[in-house]
């Protein structure tokens, strides 16, 4: 019993420290929210990581803004380095809202996202092949229409799409999740793990591999289906 008490003691005395910790390193925000315009070299790819709402509106421009507490802005950085727009933070911050990233391109072929980022699109995004891939509890809202779509998510990331493509490939594991429903595609290629969860929308070709506890729901008449499931995985039509 009295082992018990002494391993409770440093398991608490531990998580307050951890956090004490966390919170002395952490900067925090000042309060007094700016949007800093910042501009960039031409780019088709972009890396996140960190905690960032960020926003892509396809256009002519070239631009980035951040929106965060003032003393926040010195420690956010967007820079282009080859090909890729890098948005990063240089230390742990604690701001008093979103921080805010509006990116404006030209094109994108590539995203990938890690952390709590959340990434949505203003308008419709236009795309030949488009990459995306997110780790840990990122979130993605993206309205597109592309020839193909490459989707990579673990951990319990989710992603909504809306929009068309001729062709969208799937790789979820963890808790990972598609809605799909409303982005109209041509051939789904489908592989999950764990206990991922999928909505789609598909017209001719659904090609699926699942194992754990997977879940696949798809909308549409495709004239070929294969299922290659393992476990409690379930893939079912709906109207």
């Amino acid at each position: 019993m009295k082992k018990i008490f002494y391993i409770t003691l440093f398991a608490a005395i531990f998580t307050v420290g951890a956090l004490s910790s966390c919170s002395f390193n952490c900067k925090k925000g000042s309060g007094n929210i700016t949007t800093d315009t910042r501009k960039v070299e031409d780019f088709s790819k972009i890396k996140i990581s960190g905690a960032y709402k960020v926003v892509l509106k396809q256009d002519s421009s070239l631009s980035v803004q951040v929106t965060a507490d003032d003393n926040l802005q010195k420690y956010i950085k967007t820079a282009v380095s080859g090909n890729t727009l890098e948005i990063k933070s240089k230390k742990q911050l604690c701001s008093t809202g979103d921080i805010t990233v509006i990116i404006g391109l030209r094109q994108l072929q590539d995203i990938s996202a890690s952390g709590s980022v959340k990434v949505s699109t203003d308008g419709k995004l236009v795309a030949q092949n488009l990459d995306i891939s997110v780790s840990g509890s990122g979130e993605v809202f993206l309205d597109v229409n592309a020839a193909n779509v490459h989707t990579q998510g673990s951990g319990s990331s989710a992603f909504t799409f809306k929009g068309q493509a001729t062709s969208h490939t799937v790789d979820l594991s963890g808790s990972g999740s598609v809605d799909a429903l409303d982005f109209v595609v041509g051939k789904y290629d489908i592989s999950t793990s764990g206990s991922s969860d999928c909505k789609i929308n598909v017209l001719d070709v659904l090609l699926v591999k699942t194992s754990g506890s997977s879940e696949i729901q798809y909308r549409g008449n495709p004239g070929t289906v294969k299922n290659d499931e393992s476990g409690s995985s379930t893939i079912k039509k709906i109207d």
